[in-house]
């Protein structure tokens, strides 16, 4: 499967289940559309953000492309948004 960079929000931390602020760019294996909510990888471990934008262009990212993390887990949207709770779809 092809790769894609996505940009992402982070989940707010004082106000769960939102999700605002600057997006960030990620690499993708995994299909992802906007608005799904993924595990996200930081150098302050792992956030739960919201896909905001699909299909960059990579010259967009071209300076910064080395330094990109790989999305590899989606969640379900439904019961996290519900129930607090983390359940991963399997990819």
């Amino acid at each position: 499967m092809k790769t894609k960079i996505v940009n992402v929000k982070y989940e707010d931390k004082y106000v769960p289940k939102t999700f605002s602020g600057r997006a960030y760019s990620y690499i993708t294996a995994i299909p992802l559309e906007v608005g799904d909510l993924v595990v996200a990888p930081t150098s302050y471990g792992e956030k739960i953000a919201r896909v905001s934008e699909i299909n960059i262009p990579e010259f967009k990212i071209e300076f910064m492309k080395a330094s990109l993390k790989l999305i590899t887990e989606k969640i379900d949207k439904k019961k996290y948004l519900q129930e607090n709770k983390i359940k991963k779809e399997a990819a």
